[in-house]
């Protein structure tokens, strides 16, 4: 279990590279703002799904406080 975080980013960094080689062809972004050129298709793909995580962590982090805040007083109430 000790480097079982360890063994398991190191496969997702890997399965991004294999990924982002399988995948070479230059597209071009147009995003609202900004029109990128020259970025391939699988670092595309990768990013989008980093930053959907990024995005999904910073909405769920209210609740994830609010969870844990809760259950540390419920701990302080019942051994008095």
């Amino acid at each position: 279990m000790k480097y079982f975080y360890f063994i398991l980013l190191t496969l997702l960094v890997t399965f991004f590279f294999i990924f982002s080689n399988i995948n070479p062809n230059i597209i071009t972004l147009d995003l609202f703002f900004v029109k990128i050129e020259g970025i391939s298709l699988g670092f595309s793909m990768i990013f989008s799904v980093l930053i959907g995580a990024i995005i999904s962590l910073i909405l769920q982090l209210p609740r994830l406080v609010k969870r844990n805040s809760r259950s540390f007083s419920e701990k302080k109430d019942e051994n008095p």
